[in-house]
């Protein structure tokens, strides 16, 4: 995981990214300076959003960064970058704001701050917890100085389409997110993609395994929905369940890669 406060006190700011999707056509490294130039992010010696946006980018699984050399970044789109940047580049559309959220909240690709958040503490609070509670929560798994305000403007401004979370005196609580037929392949590449992680090996996992991947976290789904979303990945063909067994097992039945391509073949 990169230095959590990587976002410098900056949300994302969803038109950025397809600002970052310009630069990268070009296939020059660059230094800050002349990202900032070329795109018109703003930026400074010591802090500025070039860096902190190249980073969400990054967790959001939309671009790929080399080391910086010589202080200049090598970027280049990801598969998941390509798809988004052909589909919808202006970011405008609730199910890519769907899978920005669900990539930024890996828990082993994500950023850790909203990883733990949405997928480790919210699901624990089913009526939402105060601010006090949060951060002690947060204390428990991380030392030092933690900067929250850029997660909740993350779900108030960036993916605001989703109303995700619902902030009310000084309380965060996750809204379950209702099951909507065109984000089918959404949640199938949110599983299947955690599962490769998590699980590599592994073509079949049980009910129970199926906990670790934190899959129904992402949605705020209880066990009753989350089974529900399962049946209707079986439909897609995306899994098949086994429930003779208990407890129920499931089998894989795809990849995260061939995915990417079908992520928006549901929009009508």
């Amino acid at each position: 995981m990169r230095n959590l406060n990587f976002h410098q006190t900056f949300p994302p700011t969803l038109e950025y990214f397809s600002r970052l999707f310009d630069v990268v056509n070009n296939g020059i490294p660059m230094t800050k300076e002349e990202i900032s130039s070329a795109t018109g992010i703003p930026t400074g010696k010591s802090s500025g959003k070039v860096e902190p946006h190249i980073d969400y980018a990054v967790y959001m699984g939309l671009l790929e960064e080399e080391a910086p050399v010589g202080g200049k970044y090598s970027l280049r789109c990801t598969p998941l970058g390509n798809e988004i940047r052909k589909q919808d580049p202006g970011f405008r559309e609730a199910l890519t704001q769907l899978i920005c959220h669900v990539r930024l909240t890996s828990p082993t690709t994500g950023a850790q701050l909203w990883s733990m958040i949405i997928r480790d503490i919210l699901p624990k609070y089913k009526n939402g917890l105060k601010d006090n509670i949060l951060e002690d929560e947060i204390r428990k798994k991380i030392s030092g100085t933690i900067k929250t305000g850029p997660f909740y403007s993350t779900y108030r401004d960036s993916f605001d389409l989703l109303k995700l979370l619902i902030r009310e005196q000084q309380t965060t609580s996750i809204v379950p997110q209702p099951l909507i037929n065109d984000f089918g392949y959404v949640y199938s590449y949110a599983l299947i993609y955690e599962w490769e992680k998590i699980f590599p090996t592994d073509d079949e996992i049980s009910a129970d395994e199926l906990e670790k991947l934190k899959f129904s976290g992402a949605f705020g789904w209880d066990a009753q929905r989350q089974y529900v979303a399962l049946e209707h990945l079986a439909e897609l063909g995306v899994i098949r369940l086994n429930r003779q067994l208990s407890p129920f097992t499931i089998y894989k039945l795809t990849t995260s890669d061939k995915l990417i391509a079908e992520l928006y073949s549901l929009l009508c």
